[in-house]
């Protein structure tokens, strides 16, 4: 037997991939768009930082750093943060995770209990569903609502918020559509937030990956209402295999001591993130590089070419993305008579063309009818997965 709280994990991004698994045995080629891996296609981590990393191994910094993270890190997250979002935000108020997911179960560990609700937007990125279901809480999803470019509905969010509300997530650019919310709906989810004196967790992690609109950070927003904020290297750094990411407090009335002291205790209870990888990001803040920049570059080539394809499909619609790297199409389930759900529809298209999506039912109840597919691939690459998409929906 196992626990209920294991039993209950569903993670569709990599569930799909035992199924694509299968269906590469058998011979056939498969396009694996289901994980936002840039480094799995042509990207590369930055030549400088690897050396970092092999040169904090030879130089020594092999021991465990301190539990909160190596200070030069944290103060170089810091002046990052001043320069950058203009928020005043110590090296006392960042925390050095073993990438955002740590960071994920630190807070919901330190905020939910039985029967608590954690109000996060759908669809969104399923840990959120899952962990906050893991320690007992009730994960309550508010609209994204795709029909104004998937901008959260602000009405529903404040019928949705009880006494049992335990925070809000704001997750901009959105993990799986792609979007960024807008700074007016982002100031309403603050002001909301301070009505009910709840704190705000925003997921960072795309903050770097945007195209025509520029990213709105919460914390710059807020005056008095508490947010929390999680970022990494793995996305804009290329980095994913490293697994380094951070929080940041923004508490301008100190209403998160407890909470800090907290997620202290769990650091200290976990040792400490990896010590090189630690050494070798804070040259990141200390070189000049255009990696991000040019990362940007070429991912948002392979968004327009994505974008117009798809459009081109008959049986798909999609609201293009603003940041990050993935497409939610809806697939107009009632025009076909094959599938029952989203589900049936990822599952028979990777069986039958080899093209590998996420069924966006795994996003949560927002998500139901679609697939989030995502740009990373060489534009000869999408090419083929489009024409597959396009021959298999013929």
């Amino acid at each position: 037997m196992i626990s209920r709280r294991v039993n209950d994990i569903e993670y569709a991004i990599r569930d799909i991939a035992v199924i694509a698994d299968q269906v590469e045995r058998k011979g056939k080629k498969v396009y694996k768009l289901n994980i936002g891996d840039p480094l799995k296609y042509d990207f590369i981590t930055p030549p400088f930082i690897s050396d970092a990393l092999a040169k904090a191994s030879h130089n020594g910094k092999n021991f465990y750093a301190d539990s909160l993270g190596v200070i030069e890190l944290r103060e170089e997250i810091s002046k990052f943060l001043k320069n950058k979002k203009n928020l005043n935000v110590n090296s006392e108020d960042v925390l050095i995770t073993t990438g955002v997911t740590e960071g994920i179960y630190f807070l919901l560990a330190a905020l939910i209990e039985r029967g608590d609700e954690f109000l996060i937007p759908g669809p969104t990125y399923p840990l959120y569903i899952n962990n906050t279901k893991f320690y007992d809480g009730i994960p309550i999803e508010y609209e994204l609502d795709e029909k104004e470019g998937w901008d959260p509905n602000i009405e529903d969010m404040r019928k949705k918020i009880t006494k049992k509300t335990k925070g809000i997530l704001i997750c901009s650019p959105n993990n799986p559509t792609g979007v960024l919310y807008s700074q007016n709906k982002v100031k309403q989810i603050i002001d909301l937030a301070g009505e009910y004196n709840l704190p705000i967790l925003s997921d960072e992690i795309y903050d770097q990956i945007t195209y025509e609109k520029e990213y709105v950070c919460p914390a710059s927003l807020s005056k008095d209402v508490p947010i929390i904020g999680m970022n990494g290297f793995s996305k804009s750094d290329l980095m994913t295999g490293w697994r380094l990411g951070y929080l940041y407090y923004h508490d301008p009335e100190h209403k998160l001591t407890e909470l800090k002291e907290g997620m202290a205790k769990m650091a200290r209870a976990r040792l400490s993130a990896s010590t090189i990888a630690q050494y070798a990001a804070i040259e990141i803040f200390r070189t000049k590089s255009d990696h991000t920049k040019e990362l940007v570059r070429k991912l948002k080539e392979r968004r327009d070419y994505s974008y117009d394809r798809i459009c081109k499909i008959e049986g798909i619609s999609c609201v293009n993305a603003n940041g990050a790297f993935y497409l939610f199409p809806k697939v107009e389930l009632n025009e076909f008579n094959r599938w029952d759900n989203d589900k049936d529809f990822a599952i028979d298209l990777l069986k039958e063309t080899g093209v590998c999506s996420v069924y966006g039912s795994g996003f949560g109840e927002f998500g139901k009818g679609h697939i989030r597919l995502t740009f990373l691939p060489d534009i000869n690459i999408l090419t083929e997965v489009y024409d597959q998409i396009e021959n298999f929906l013929k």
